[in-house]
């Protein structure tokens, strides 16, 4: 990463100049885990996709009823059906959420989406929004669901982290995700699962508890795919810090999900850094969050499509810069380790 970034952020947030974004050193963004998978997504053939989908003999068809219910559905519930497709369970959904309540019909392809609508009007269930989303993002405003349904689906987000984070932002405090996926278990599973699903269920959980989330049941019902039951929580320890290890620190900083932001002082600094490391003082974001365009001069150099892991000297100072930045919406994690203590335990220190 750029070394500019400390002499940026802090001219930037100081407000002493005011530069155009190209002028700031582009990061690395996370690529696609899986490029081209979402291919017959683009313009996909409805009624060929309800032949496939909607049969008997497809497990997640047949065990429909119980995958309902693993959901806990209540009235007055907002659901997000991710990954709608042709719309099987976001009909389910609709009438066990009542006229009080709304299912999200969120899919990449715009022919699902008017699908969906279609039937529902259809079936006269008018508690059915249409979503079309993004390879990144479900689209859905914050602190707007209280359910994200991912059957089938996850396994064709090409970038985890960053749907995982979408849906994060849009469900409530204490918001659940059910997951459904297939097993994918070498000399277990059948060819075209080895094929097309990346990675197993141990991956798969690993994903979604670093985007946010903790485990919270595993209904078992299933054979071929299995079922879990997720809440959203920050991830923090009773002192206000990061549960994640430092060894998932630095793969997420390798596969640049993640970048390392050190809160202490320049003279601190300049006397020994962290490699990994970009400088944004504490009393920058101090001096800063008194402005009212702090956010926007952050933006410039600080991504919010990243876990933005923070350190000090101790683990003092990352608390308060955290509440500074949570503010503004980032995924902000404070370390424990303090920079002597990460340099130990096998952080690079700068040249």
């Amino acid at each position: 990463m750029n070394r500019r970034i400390d002499r940026v952020l802090v001219l930037l947030v100081l407000g002493l100049i005011s530069i155009g974004p190209s002028a700031i050193p582009a990061f690395c963004q996370e690529k696609s885990v899986r490029p081209g998978i979402n291919k017959s997504f683009q313009n996909p053939s409805v009624n060929k996709f309800v032949e496939r989908f909607e049969r008997e003999g497809r497990e997640v068809f047949d065990k429909r009823k119980r995958i309902v219910a693993a959901c806990k559905i209540k009235p007055g519930m907002v659901i997000a059906d991710i990954g709608a497709g042709t719309g099987l369970f976001t009909r389910m959904l609709a009438p066990l959420v009542g006229t009080k309540g709304r299912v999200y019909a969120v899919d990449i392809a715009k022919n699902f989406v008017d699908h969906v609508k279609q039937t529902c009007k259809r079936q006269g269930l008018k508690n059915v929004t249409g979503v079309v989303c993004s390879q990144s993002s479900v689209n859905l405003p914050p602190n707007s669901i209280d359910l994200a349904f991912v059957c089938d689906t996850y396994h064709h987000f090409e970038f985890p982290y960053k749907t995982m984070r979408s849906i994060y932002r849009a469900l409530r405090p204490g918001g659940k995700v059910v997951l459904v996926e297939f097993h994918r278990i070498e000399g277990v599973s059948s060819e075209w699962i080895l094929n097309h699903v990346r990675a197993d269920q141990e991956t798969f959980t690993k994903e979604i508890l670093i985007s946010g989330f903790k485990v919270t049941e595993e209904p078992k019902f299933l054979k071929t795919s299995y079922c879990l039951r997720f809440q959203k929580t920050d991830r923090k320890t009773a002192t206000g810090h990061t549960q994640d290890s430092l060894d998932a620190v630095r793969e997420l900083l390798a596969d640049k999900t993640a970048m390392l932001i050190d809160v202490r002082e320049r003279d601190e600094w300049d006397a020994g850094h962290l490699k990994a490391a970009e400088l944004l003082p504490l009393s920058t974001l101090r001096t800063g969050a008194a402005r009212q365009n702090l956010a926007a001069k952050l933006a410039k150099g600080l991504p919010k499509d990243k876990i933005i892991y923070c350190h000090c000297r101790s683990g003092g100072r990352v608390l308060v810069a955290t509440k500074i930045l949570e503010k503004l919406n980032y995924d902000v994690r404070p370390l424990k380790a303090g920079y002597f203590d990460l340099i130990k335990s096998g952080f690079a220190k700068a040249k």
